[in-house]
């Protein structure tokens, strides 16, 4: 996938060039009370924003990066006023960081009058926005949607979801809706995990219904790519749509009512 703009990723590089100049912006600002401490492992969940939201579909695409091809860049972070861990540079990388129960590689400044100007939360708690830009890219869309899923049903709830990649077998899936619309499914996007909830060791399909039977009744396929998530093994509001309608599981047959 080739991307621009702001949804290309950064890689190492960028983020040293980044750091270089950062540094010496800050060296200013502090009149030289700045000490670099290099690159650190830390918890996600001890760092702080300096920017109120991140991009959803660029959440998505560094989520897809992250499970689907190992992608793993530091981010930047200033140790400032009393030791608090301020996130420079990498929002997205940290959020999905904490999703994934990863520790975060990071450049670390120490500036220890640091402040960010605005009004700074944990990373837990920083806003998902949907860009004004509409992006004609079905994997793209996917992605995002993905991740607006998860991150509802996390606000919802109260809890940071814990989010993983796995593959199933497409018949110990259970359905969450009566039915499957038809409708057109892009080629492009036929490999693209689908998104389940993992609850009592069982997997509800939260996202990707119609894929799934694709999946199954064309390419007789036995298993499935999938984005795991769970609220620590809570019971949400899809777990009882699955059981209102007989907690179905996927089937042939139950793919064939709805594609007739």
């Amino acid at each position: 996938m080739s991307l621009s703009g702001r949804l290309r990723l950064a890689t190492r590089r960028d983020v040293e060039r980044r750091l270089h100049e950062l540094y010496w912006i800050l060296r200013e600002i502090y009149r030289g009370d700045i000490i670099v401490e290099g690159e650190k492992t830390l918890d996600p969940g001890n760092l702080y924003t300096t920017q109120p939201s991140i991009e959803s579909d660029k959440l998505g695409l560094v989520l897809r990066k992250t499970l689907l091809e190992g992608y793993s860049v530091p981010i930047i972070v200033v140790r400032g006023y009393k030791g608090y861990l301020y996130i420079l540079d990498g929002h997205h990388r940290a959020r999905i960081a904490l999703w994934l129960r990863l520790l975060v590689k990071a450049y670390v400044l120490n500036i220890p009058l640091y402040k960010p100007r605005l009004r700074s939360l944990p990373i837990k708690m920083i806003e998902f926005v949907n860009p004004p830009e509409t992006v004609y890219d079905p994997v793209i869309n996917t992605w995002r949607h993905m991740v607006n899923i998860i991150h509802f049903i996390e606000k919802k709830h109260g809890l940071i979801a814990y989010v993983t990649r796995n593959r199933l077998n497409l018949e110990e899936l259970y359905a969450t809706q009566k039915t499957i619309t038809p409708k057109y499914i892009p080629p492009g996007i036929l490999n693209e995990p689908i998104l389940v909830y993992r609850y009592g060791g069982e997997h509800y399909i939260v996202d990707g219904h119609t894929r799934a039977c694709i999946k199954l009744l064309l390419y007789n396929t036995g298993d499935i790519e999938v984005v795991e998530f769970t609220l620590d093994d809570k019971r949400i509001g899809l777990i009882d749509s699955a059981i209102k309608i007989g907690k179905p599981r996927l089937s042939r047959d139950w793919c064939r009512t709805g594609l007739r």
